[in-house]
């Protein structure tokens, strides 16, 4: 008869995790919990990375190996999400933090606080999830470009805008165009602008009713003066 040390199944259990047979992907559902002592087994910790590579998220099963930053990148490159399981240290780590955001933007929210506060990181992670702006606290300096950058890959990424830039004219045409229902997250100002210029009498609140995207030709039927006295202090505003 065979005999296998826990850590010898565990590894099999692991490997086999998304294997590839002949009938298709079959997951194998293990409890991945890591004996003692085996952080220092290379072949065992060689079976965990190759398990982290198919599903980021079973790091979550693996705690002995959070701080291990070669797994952790594993992880988070196939699923960005699983940075909420690696640990502190790492959760600070510029490129672990970066593979993470460029694989699922909303994994700015497991970010450190002062990796949620790097322009460079949150700009990764808002031109790949618009939505990930409600994690992010950019320089005032770079809020404006950076929050540009978040409603033009996901127009409802308009809703954690700070207040003032709610009420930019250029700001809110652009979430519209990407999505038309963003216009529920603009000021009552500029929704009233907005929808007249339209040609709509609906303002957002109850209506369930959604504005057309507007055309290019919109900002010049708001009348240029509006466009300007709005957006000329729109990149000074304070984030």
């Amino acid at each position: 008869d065979l005999h296998f040390s826990d850590s010898t199944i565990l590894i099999i259990l692991t490997g086999l995790m998304y294997s590839q047979h002949a009938d298709g992907m079959h997951e194998v559902s293990a409890e991945m919990k890591s004996p003692r002592g085996m952080v220092s087994d290379e072949s065992s910790r060689s079976g965990v990375l190759v398990a982290l590579q198919n599903n980021g998220q079973a790091l979550q099963q693996v705690p002995a190996f959070k701080d291990d930053k070669e797994l952790v990148l594993a992880a988070v490159r196939q699923q960005g999400l699983a940075l909420q399981h690696a640990s502190p240290v790492l959760q600070a780590d510029v490129e672990v933090v970066l593979a993470a955001v460029k694989q699922n933007g909303l994994a700015l929210r497991s970010a450190s606080r002062t990796l949620r506060s790097d322009d460079g990181i949150i700009l990764a992670a808002v031109m790949q999830n618009g939505l990930a702006l409600e994690h992010a606290r950019p320089s005032t300096c770079n809020g404006w470009a950076i929050t540009v950058a978040a409603v033009m890959q996901c127009g409802s990424a308009l809703q954690f805008a700070p207040s003032p830039l709610k009420d930019c004219i250029e700001l809110v045409l652009l979430a519209v165009q990407q999505e038309p229902a963003a216009l529920q997250h603009a000021s009552l100002r500029v929704r009233n602008l907005l929808s007249a210029a339209i040609g709509s009498t609906e303002i957002f609140g109850d209506s369930d009713e959604v504005l057309a995207s507007p055309t290019e030709s919109t900002a010049s039927e708001l009348g240029s003066d509006a466009i300007e006295s709005s957006d000329d202090s729109c990149a000074e505003m304070d984030f």
